[in-house]
């Protein structure tokens, strides 16, 4: 299907569309100095010897066809994504794949030397996923390891026990040269140490404390100081080594000194407030990572600990016996936090006192060049977080910033998505850096070690629900992933980069093809124009011995030949075409390469030589050359003084110089040069963009009569932008139709005076909409008349078959930048929505303003479609077309949210967009134009596309009322949402088990109480719908919980909110939970109701008697039970909290015997402290129970 569709979207015949390729980078002139045909950058104009230059050192750009794809669930474009190694051992896949709830607390380390490892609980799985000892050679990029089929040894440890559980970056396994089993040395959270000479061995282990109190978070191998530095979320250090005392290992630990520079002390608070970070406390600073720099053949190992306040280097040496603070460098987070202000925000003054968020994300130090991720929101402007890397390099006083690479991924920051947000990790490669999150890895190009990532860049997902990156490292230069559902994954890049097609500013652009309701506002030049009367032409007076003569370069010699041709001196033009072949292809006597591109280069110089021909006969072009000596063997001067004319005469000169180079025979050795970054452009295509500007100047020209001020201006303005005076008595119009070689300036000219005007006005007015509307009509008239011209003439400028599919077909009308029209047609496009059809209630000219929009887009869709088809069979197909998809769903989307539903549908249909069709079928509520493109797009699965979008839309319901007339489609999307089949059920009367699926689903429910509760009163319903069915006992489970969360419903606000739970979109919360928050001590506005509450929630409870133990406990915390006046103590427990609750529970006729624990618990009770030591304290209890024993006595039992 998907193929079928493609071929559907893209299915024009690349024949009837020449020239639509990028160029770039044409060739000059080879015996002058002028420039290049196509202009508009400085890069793409480029003097002889540079054309010389770029065509031996370019060549054309591989894009050999392979899949990137061997594991399910991970996609890749331009990388090979590959298992690595041997798979998985058994118990550590059960780990992965069994962990249950607690999957979020397992992690994972890969490491250089080969060991893995995975934490759960208290359990450490340790494994040897490659041998580094066998091989030292590194493997080669794009040919990973594959994974064999055998399975690697796992070895078990027990880690301490911890009360803040256990990590893996806490972790270290080496092994020593000599040593036949590995050791391994951990660290808890909260200090715990413990060290196995031997993994084997789990039992031969040492224990250490250290450093209480604080939080441990990563652990570092110094093998040079022969031991390892642990660091706490606060930066403070440990070195632990360990030690050989009479055949038992030791562990010995030294807590390294805070650091005692400028920053101590009263300037460290200073320079905190320098940096922005004091908010009026100062708090203590937060590890981002810690990494080893260096280590010097004197024993010196030097350290970088990375805080969001600084950057400390320490040197430690002697064993780690010395350490030395080399410095602490807040400077380069400040200069970070500028950078962010200044590149994301346009900050660059102080006195703009914007304040910013940034997060400090990862650090590694590779090569001695540390890199840097960090994070930044701006909250006062979007609630969106941008990112950046940054390079520094280490000196002997400070850190230097060398590089901020912003990067083309931002996420929006919230308090749900702050942990997205913040979870982005990185490792280093040899030639790319690897930005990656839980699910999705981001491949950035290296280039002199700085990422080349304000491009954009390959997003790499791991698809699969359960699939997370557990971690990344680089082994023997090879990026390895590990994913908990697929181990250890190698990422490589293919043989195409990503990273050179966004580079190409014009690769990525859409190619322009005429539609056919263009209606131009002149007729083309007939066929009998270009044969009939030549006498303006001044190259059918040209002597061909003259020129054969005179010019003896090669561009000289194929002009006479092309003039001899003329002549029909069929023997000359195969003279000289023949010795023109042979010095082309003859070896530089010099010993220089043999230039490929020659001839390529000399057709095209003399097709722009033809077009740029100045007037032979015009006066003023004499007075202003001066030596009009030079324009004496132009072969596209006219002696016409009328400027319609000489385009005319040219286009002639041009279809005859094209004649030429068919019957010569050197249309067939023509091949392609180099155009932008290893990008060929056939000369063939090239020609085409050259006649098609000349073209172009026609019909702007035969336009001029009707809109003459509007036209002149934008001549004028076009000439200015090529910073072109004229000289003498010539005029801005002479200049502008010679020098055709930017000729597509004028278009973006037309735009700025659109923009211009508008901002003029104090307010949009309808002589503004007619403004735009004439500037539409300029574009869409010049550019029909270059399309027309393109389909007439295909034949000629067509590419054998051979070289068709080679080649990439992007014409000048649809490059970007300056050196196209793209840009221009979506400038255009914005401007008609916003300042035409949104200001304009005039119904006729508001009706033409959105047909030419509809025309704008149209052509802009229908150039990328075509360009597209040219690069089916390469790598970069994926990636175009998702932009393809992405810019037609945005231009189709104007129209649609302007009710502009029929020009909408048209190009909908056009270009197969079904999402917007069934917007605009659900917009309209046309429910008969749903089933038509239902039937029409079956082979596409339309209606499957439909129901996935009701989906999304949070529209379920309607998915069995529109589509129930299709049952087959029902039947589909039935079995790939199963959550879902309750519907269907409900639809067709199965109440029983409708009601049962539901009840199971809210079961399932964790995450939103409101769902649950829709879900258990869906239950409900469909258990008393289900009269034939007995469903008493399901019922009642369904009403406790109701019940339950009844209980939920009735916490206050703030209570939630003071223990970080959600209290608009609650979480499913648990018995106990409600207990627990019900009866905290934070709860201070808790009366015996809510503790009522908590006991009546008991039955909910697997420990029902520990649970009401700890609730009269906090009962009893809440009162003063030892300072009381005695006299009155009957008085003071009436008062107390512990008595309300028990004349609450009495009053609603609840016997006390069944509630109230037994007096000898608290009596004994731990959670009270000291207090049951305390004699008024047991005093008042033995009242109270006394006291409640007769007051609640049954009256029968009472004595008269």
């Amino acid at each position: 299907m998907e193929r079928n569709l493609q071929k559907q979207i893209y299915g024009i015949s690349r024949e009837s569309s020449p020239g639509l390729r990028r160029y770039s980078m044409p060739a000059a002139p080879a015996d002058s100095t002028r420039k290049s045909f196509f202009g508009g950058n400085a890069s793409l104009a480029q003097l002889p010897g540079n054309l010389k230059k770029t065509a031996l050192t370019n060549s054309r750009l591989s894009l050999s066809v392979r899949s990137t794809q061997s594991i399910p669930g991970i996609r890749s474009d331009y990388n090979v994504v590959e298992s690595f190694g041997c798979p998985l051992p058994v118990v550590v896949n059960e780990a992965l794949t069994f962990a249950g709830s607690g999957a979020g607390t397992v992690t994972a380390k890969v490491t250089q030397n080969g060991w893995a490892w995975v934490v759960q609980g208290r359990r450490l799985l340790i494994w040897q996923y490659k041998d580094t000892t066998r091989s030292a050679s590194p493997p080669r990029l794009g040919k990973p390891t594959r994974r064999g089929g055998g399975l690697a040894q796992c070895r078990e440890l027990t880690l301490p026990y911890s009360d803040l559980g256990h990590k893996s970056d806490l972790i270290s396994v080496f092994q020593t040269e000599g040593q036949q089993m590995a050791s391994c040395i951990a660290v808890s959270a909260t200090g715990e140490v413990r060290y196995w000479s031997s993994i084997a061995h789990d039992g031969n282990s040492v224990d250490l404390s250290i450093l209480t109190g604080q939080e441990f978070v990563q652990l570092l191998n110094l093998p040079t100081q022969q031991g390892y530095l642990a660091v706490t979320t606060t930066c403070n250090l440990v070195f632990l080594r360990v030690g050989l005392t009479n055949g038992r290992y030791t562990l010995h630990h030294k807590t390294i000194k805070p650091a005692t520079s400028f920053l101590g002390g009263f300037g460290k608070k200073f320079a905190s407030i320098l940096i922005g970070m004091n908010t009026g406390g100062e708090k203590d600073q937060a590890l981002v990572g810690m990494c080893c720099e260096s280590n010097s053949e004197t024993g010196e190992t030097v350290v970088a600990v990375l805080s969001d306040r600084a950057i400390q280097r320490w040197s430690l040496s002697n064993k780690g016996n010395a350490e030395n603070l080399l410095y602490e460098d807040g400077e380069v987070v400040r200069r970070i936090r500028d950078e962010f202000k200044t590149k994301f925000w346009n900050v660059r003054l102080p006195a703009d006192n914007v304040e910013i968020d940034l997060h400090l994300l990862d650090f590694h130090l590779v090569k001695e060049k540390a890199y840097i991720l960090a994070g930044a929101v701006n909250s006062a402007h979007a609630p969106q977080m941008c990112y950046a890397l940054i390079t520094a390099s280490p000196q002997p006083e400070s850190m230097l910033m060398e590089s901020f690479t912003p990067l083309k991924i931002n996420k929006f920051f919230n308090a749900k998505t702050e942990e997205d947000c913040l979870s982005l990790r990185f490792v280093v490669g040899s030639s790319h850096l690897y930005l990656y999150t839980p699910k999705v890895v981001y491949p950035l190009h290296l280039s002199n070690s700085v990422p080349t990532a304000e491009l954009e860049a390959e997003k790499i997902e791991f698809h699969l629900h359960d699939d997370r990156i557990l971690s990344a490292a680089i082994c023997s230069q090879l990026p390895l992933f590990f994913s908990r559902t697929h181990g250890l994954v190698s990422i490589t890049p293919g043989d195409f980069d990503g990273t050179e097609m966004m580079n190409m500013s014009s690769c990525n652009t859409p190619d322009l093809f005429a539609p056919n309701s263009f209606n131009a506002s002149f007729g083309a030049p007939e066929q009998t124009t270009l044969t009939g009367s030549t006498n303006n032409l001044h190259l059918f007076e040209l002597d061909p011995d003259e020129i054969y003569n005179e010019l003896c370069d090669e561009v000289g010699q194929l002009k006479a030949a092309f003039l001899y041709h003329l002549k029909r001196n069929n023997n000359m033009v195969k003279t000289i075409v023949g010795e023109l072949m042979r010095s082309v292809n003859e070896a530089d006597p010099n010993g220089a390469p043999i230039d490929a591109f020659k001839l390529d280069r000399i057709v095209i110089t003399i097709a722009e030589d033809l077009a740029e021909d100045i007037p032979i006969s015009d006066p003023r072009w004499e007075e202003a050359l001066g030596d009009h000596d030079s324009n004496r063997h132009a072969i596209g001067s006219s002696r016409s003084m009328q400027i319609i004319n000489q385009l005319r005469d040219k286009i002639i000169a041009f279809q005859h110089f094209v004649t030429f180079l068919h019957s010569s025979g050197v249309w067939e050795k023509l091949n392609a040069i180099p155009c932008g970054s290893h990008m060929l452009k056939p000369t063939s295509f090239i020609l085409s963009d050259i006649s098609e500007k000349i073209v172009a100047a026609m019909a702007l020209r035969s336009l001029q009569t009707k809109m003459p001020k509007l036209i002149e201006e934008a001549i004028e303005a076009t000439v200015a932008l090529w910073d072109e005076k004229p000289q003498g008595s010539l005029t801005n119009q002479d200049i502008f139709y010679v020098k055709l070689s930017k000729f597509q300036n004028v278009f973006e000219a037309l735009a700025d005076i659109a923009d211009e005007r508008i901002a003029a006005q104090s307010q949009t007015t309808i002589s503004v909409a007619h403004f735009i509307n004439d500037i539409n009509s300029i574009v869409l008239d010049t550019l029909g008349q270059v399309f027309r011209h393109r389909e007439q003439h295909a034949s000629s400028f067509r590419l054998s078959n051979d070289k068709l599919t080679s080649y990439e077909n992007l014409p000048w009308t649809a490059m970007a930048g300056s050196a196209g029209v793209r840009d221009t047609l979506t400038r255009l496009i914005d401007i008609s929505v916003r300042y035409g059809g949104h200001c304009v209630s005039e119904t006729e000219l508001k009706q033409h303003l959105y047909q030419q929009i509809f025309e704008l887009v149209d052509l802009v869709l229908d150039g990328r479609r075509t360009y597209l088809e040219s690069v089916r069979d390469t790598e970069k197909f994926n990636v175009l077309q998702q932009q393809f998809e992405a810019q037609r769903r945005e231009l189709i989307s104007v129209l649609i949210k302007d009710r502009q539903y029929e020009y909408a549908a048209k190009l909908a249909e056009k270009y197969l967009d079904f999402q917007c069709l069934v917007l605009i079928c659900d917009e309209t509520q046309d429910k008969d134009r749903l089933d038509d493109y239902t039937r029409k797009y079956e082979e596409y699965d339309f209606s499957q596309f439909a129901i996935n979008w009701h989906l999304r839309q949070n529209r379920h319901g309607e998915v069995f009322e529109r589509f129930k007339g299709n049952q087959t489609a029902l039947a589909q999307f039935m079995r790939d949402h199963p959550s879902l089949g309750w519907i269907q059920l409900i639809f067709n009367g199965d109440f029983e088990r409708a009601a049962k699926v539901l009840y199971e689903l809210a079961q399932c429910e964790t995450e939103f109480v409101a769902r649950k509760k829709s879900m258990l009163s869906l239950a409900k319903l469909a258990a008393f719908a289900a009269a034939d069915s007995d469903l008493t006992a399901q019922v009642e489970k369904i009403n406790a919980d109701l019940t339950l969360i009844e209980y939920q419903s009735q916490l206050s606000h703030d209570i939630l909110q003071s223990f970080g739970f959600d209290s608009t979109e609650q979480k499913v919360l648990k018995a106990e939970e409600i207990i627990n928050l019900n009866i905290a001590e934070e709860n201070d506005t808790a009366t015996e109701a809510e503790f009522r509450k908590s006991l009546e929630l008991l039955s909910y409870v697997d420990q029902p008697y520990d649970m009401r133990h700890k609730i009269w406990c906090a009962a009893i915390k809440r009162d003063n039970w030892t300072d009381y006046d005695p006299n009155n103590a009957v008085d003071y427990i009436q008062k107390l909290l512990f008595f309300k609750i028990i004349e609450l529970s009495q009053l609603m006729d609840h016997e006390s015997e069944n509630f109230l624990p037994p007096m000898e618990d608290f009596l004994e009770s731990v959670e009270l402290g000291d207090l049951p030591q305390q004699k008024p304290f047991q005093y008042l209890l033995k009242l109270t129970y006394e006291y409640v024993a007769d007051m609640f006595r049954q009256p029968e039992d009472m004595e008269i």
